[in-house]
């Protein structure tokens, strides 16, 4: 096997290596980078070092780098002068040369430290935290990518803990292309089966390949198992180009990418499939030439088309949705919580209609300057006038859908299907958008202890579970969708509920979401909302300059508790800009 190339510590009696409560730090010299064409920020490095007579080694993550002069990079001598007799007059190029290169100061943070053992035939690894620094006779290398037979040193898949079973997520690599090793990449792999919580936290701004992400991840979820239903909520209407692939033309793989094996078009929508398309009913939009054109198609296609709206009657209480009344009087809420519980008393479901209708009795039934409910419980007129008004509001977003007011279950009872649903909001105002997310998330807590499990996407995620109530307009609205979402990630996981949750607006995103989601993914975002997604800050100057659908990943529970640079791949699924998809969409079902 041949020798790697090695950088030998850069320490002195000055500048020893060091480990305190700050971590632990070491420098190598490089004195040709060429012999490292892989070393770059991020990129994990490995530190050799001899203790008692035995191997140990050091994993590190390169934190920076500094080229230095190429004549003599010790920190007690004089640059430019090496002995007596240089003559530091003369020309630079005649000077220790040759000078075609600047050599490499590497800073790394050590990460721990790992030592090989035979037991019974089988290479084992043991790992343990830093608890003395290398010594100036370790040396610095590039690990080897996979395992070789015969080495006795750890590989990048040992020292990131790569597990050998799961979904691919992408090739890893610290550079603008993956790792390759003997024609063969090393993808990392997230353990599905053995994680206990799959909450997954995306950032990513457009362009990012975020969507394609997205689309890549249902399919290896579908493809790993067949039994996991998929919903995606579909905000800008890219999510929908599964539904008609011949609308869009297949895209050209080129690079690295097309040395990956992949299924054609047809076999992996099989393998997401089936699908169902639900759209909701706007009062207000209508139906848009797009979503004609949509339907149209993906009948055609053998998909289903599900049009519902909402109905008052599937809430616990009217209140739930007070976010949506637009009025000043605090007290409407407890009226119409009152009221509907009358209703409901009745064993009628509760309507706007029989609502509005209950309201007006009882301001033609007032007495002493007040109303009283059916509870008992006195209100101003004034209080009952405002809940009209509260009615008028909502029967925008309820009860407007005939044939979803026919149905004996809930419309949203839809989502219980198997295979891939898409749930169509593109045509929809900000409102409308929140308040079927909110929808979706109660009826997803409502639903947790069925007998099914699912992955859920929620794209603009800071829109359902913002970072200020300023945000929303209410702090009743803001307090009620913090402790829905929290609720569905807290008791949702435990009973196969879980949820991918996406943003290109990290600052505007609830602490909360992070928290409750282990595995953070990161691409193409500006450094400061790369702050807020709580990414290094060396790193997030890389990610401000990723490539399309290149991350930043960290999955503490999937043994990876440090940010690992992967590379996704296109999936050999439908996928174009949105501006093109309409207007071929449009333009097909105008001939068909």
């Amino acid at each position: 096997m041949t020798e790697k190339p090695k950088a030998r510590p850069y320490a002195d009696i000055k500048n020893p290596f060091t480990v305190d409560q700050g971590g632990a730090f070491a420098e190598y010299y490089l004195r040709d980078p060429d012999l490292m064409p892989d070393l770059g920020l991020g990129s994990r490095i490995l530190v050799y070092d001899k203790r008692d007579n035995k191997d140990v080694w050091i994993t590190a993550t390169v934190v920076g780098l500094k080229a230095v002069s190429p004549f003599d990079p010790e920190r007690q001598n004089l640059l430019y002068i090496e002995d007596e007799s240089q003559d530091p007059t003369r020309l630079l190029t005649t000077l220790n040369g040759p000078h075609s290169h600047q050599p490499l100061l590497i800073k790394a943070r050590l990460e721990r430290e790992m030592t090989i053992v035979e037991e019974d035939g089988t290479k084992k690894i043991y790992s343990s935290a830093i608890q003395r620094p290398p010594s100036s006779s370790s040396n610095m290398r590039f690990p080897d990518i996979l395992p070789i037979n015969g080495s006795n040193e750890p590989c990048l898949q040992e020292m990131l803990d790569i597990k050998e079973k799961g979904i691919s997520l992408g090739a890893i690599g610290f550079g603008n292309h993956p790792y390759e090793q003997d024609n063969k990449f090393l993808f990392y792999k997230w353990d599905l089966d053995n994680l206990d919580n799959k909450h997954i936290f995306i950032v990513g701004e457009s362009g990012s390949g975020k969507t394609v992400l997205l689309k890549n991840l249902a399919l290896q979820i579908r493809e790993h198992d067949p039994d996991m239903r998929i919903i995606m909520t579909d905000i800008q209407g890219d999510l929908a180009q599964l539904i008609v692939p011949s609308v869009i033309s297949e895209r050209k793989v080129e690079g690295w990418q097309s040395k990956i094996k992949r299924d054609k078009i047809e076999d992996s929508l099989k393998k997401i499939g089936p699908f169902q398309i639900i759209i909701p009913v706007s009062k207000e939009s209508g139906s848009s030439p797009n979503i004609i054109a949509l339907k149209k198609l993906a009948v055609k296609n053998s998909v289903q088309v599900r049009e519902i709206g909402l109905r008052l009657q599937d809430l616990s209480y009217p209140s739930e949705v007070e976010y949506l009344y637009r009025v000043q009087s605090e007290q409407v809420a407890s009226l119409l919580d009152e009221e509907a519980e009358e209703i409901r008393r009745q064993s009628n479901p509760v309507t706007v209609a029989r609502l509005r209708e209950s309201i007006t009795n009882l301001l033609t039934q007032t007495r002493g300057g007040q109303i009283n409910s059916h509870g008992g419980t006195p209100y101003y007129p004034t209080t009952g006038y405002a809940a009209q008004r509260a009615l008028r509001n909502l029967s925008n977003y309820f009860d407007h859908h005939q044939q979803s007011m026919g149905l004996s279950n809930n419309p949203l009872d839809l989502l219980d299907f198997q295979g891939t649903t898409i749930l169509f909001l593109e045509h929809l105002n900000h409102e409308e958008r929140l308040m079927w997310e909110m929808q979706l998330v109660q009826w997803l807590y409502n639903h947790k202890r069925d007998n099914w499990k699912a992955f859920v996407f929620f794209d603009e995620a800071h829109q359902i579970v913002p970072a200020k109530s300023s945000l929303v307009g209410s702090k009743v609205t803001f307090q009620l969708l913090r402790t829905n979402f929290e609720r569905l990630a807290r008791e949702g996981r435990k009973f196969d509920i879980h949820l991918v949750l996406s943003t290109q607006s990290p600052r505007d995103l609830h602490q909360i979401v992070p928290e409750q989601c282990p595995t953070r993914i990161v691409m193409k975002i500006d450094p400061k909302n790369a702050e807020a997604a709580f990414l290094d800050k060396d790193l997030a100057l890389i990610a401000n300059r990723f490539g399309h659908g290149q991350f930043w990943l960290k999955s503490p529970f999937n043994g990876t508790p440090e940010w690992v640079r992967v590379h996704s791949w296109m999936p050999s699924l439908p996928h174009s800009s949105m501006t093109s998809f309409w207007e071929e969409l449009k333009k097909q079902a105008k001939d068909k």
